[in-house]
């Protein structure tokens, strides 16, 4: 058995949510691989490489960066761009540490306040990663191919990682807006960026329920050859 909850649970309201049909939140990262098990995960490596210094991070970038090693083309996996607003110092990055495995995106530092927008190739079924209190209270929108933005403020508030994932009944995220809210020691810091277009799978009838389906059909078939 395993977690999973409505986003309202995660203090998103449902009135928030009426525009993209029916959003699932998940706390627990098993539990949305067995739901998504052909997602795809970007783990960012297993050590630092940073400043980023052209603030977009994806599959193409080949890049020296100062501190560690280059990021080559294919070191990110294909399908989703990351990046924020060009700044100065280490205002992009791969770091280590901190509580995560190997290494995770961040922004250093909050006194230059600024947001990680996660942009897809194509549209994704759902979302999730994983941060910790380096992060601690975030914002975070997810944009549609159609319809109004969904925006919620949540909070990271173990030490150790949490995992946040997000659900659309329809193929329709587009791109994610992170944005930390300044509690954290980071802009934003997150690891295992985990996205998917697979359908989200129907929920099997009780296998009673066709039978009983099946025998309204013959009650009903009955009933209009006595009338006839």
């Amino acid at each position: 058995m395993y977690i999973k909850t409505l986003l309202s649970a995660l203090a998103i309201s449902a009135g928030t949510l009426a525009q993209a049909g029916t959003i699932t939140g998940y706390t627990d990262l098993t539990s949305f691989a067995t739901d998504f098990s052909s997602a795809v995960t970007e783990d960012f490596g297993p050590s630092s490489a940073f400043p980023i210094s052209t603030g977009v991070l994806n599959s193409a970038t080949s890049l020296a960066t100062s501190s560690g090693g280059p990021i080559n083309p294919g070191d990110i996996v294909d399908g989703v761009t990351f990046s924020t607003p060009v700044g100065t110092g280490n205002f992009f990055n791969i770091d280590g540490g901190g509580g995560f495995n190997g290494g995770f995106l961040d922004s250093l530092g909050t006194s230059d306040p600024r947001d990680l927008t996660v942009t897809f190739d194509v549209a994704q079924t759902a979302f999730g990663f994983v941060t910790n209190t380096l992060m601690s209270a975030f914002d975070i929108t997810i944009n549609f191919v159609s319809g109004p933005s969904v925006t919620q403020s949540l909070t990271a508030t173990s030490g150790g990682l949490e995992f946040f994932g997000f659900a659309s009944s329809a193929t329709d995220i587009t791109s994610v807006v992170i944005d930390g809210t300044g509690s954290g020691a980071f802009n934003f810091a997150l690891d295992d960026f985990t996205f998917t277009n697979q359908p989200v799978a129907p929920v099997p009838l009780p296998a009673s329920l066709p039978l009983l389906l099946a025998g309204f059909g013959a009650i009903a078939l009955t009933r209009r050859r006595q009338k006839s």
